[in-house]
């Protein structure tokens, strides 16, 4: 787990930091760390492409209500969503190069985009990526 004084000035959010703590999975108190950081004085960002996977796998979980309720609360919370017009060459190229899930790609092109550390899960579609800091806040899936 990182301290308040390790975390970073830019994060990205992958979608299972986000399922995690809307779900009150393993970790989900580190990753309230992160998103009370961007409360502060960090900055927080979402590629849009996330955003819709946390939307539909919430939705699947619970409901769509529910879903709605939990894109509204991050945007609330000041993580901005970077629209996929700004990354999709950046998330292109790491889908060439890696081979990481199409909404993975999005978040490393995010990342690249406004120059953040990606906050992710035990996903291994991050194994091995170098060009983006990457954090973790869980090593084993839920």
């Amino acid at each position: 787990m990182t301290t308040g004084a390790e975390l970073p000035e830019t994060i990205v959010f992958d979608a299972e930091p986000l399922i995690a703590y809307f779900c009150n999975e393993p970790g989900s108190d580190t990753v309230e760390t992160y998103v009370d950081a961007v409360e502060g004085a960090s900055d927080g960002y979402i590629s849009a492409v996330t955003l819709a996977e946390v939307h539909y796998i919430v939705r699947a979980i619970d409901d769509e209500v529910r879903a709605d309720a939990v894109a509204d609360v991050l945007a609330e919370s000041g993580i901005r969503r970077v629209d996929t017009e700004h990354v999709w060459p950046a998330a292109a190229d790491f889908k060439f190069r890696s081979s990481p899930a199409l909404g993975d790609a999005f978040a490393l092109g995010t990342a690249a985009y406004v120059d953040g550390t990606l906050l992710v899960g035990a996903d291994d579609d991050y194994d091995g990526i170098s060009d983006v800091p990457i954090t973790r806040f869980r090593t084993e899936a839920a």
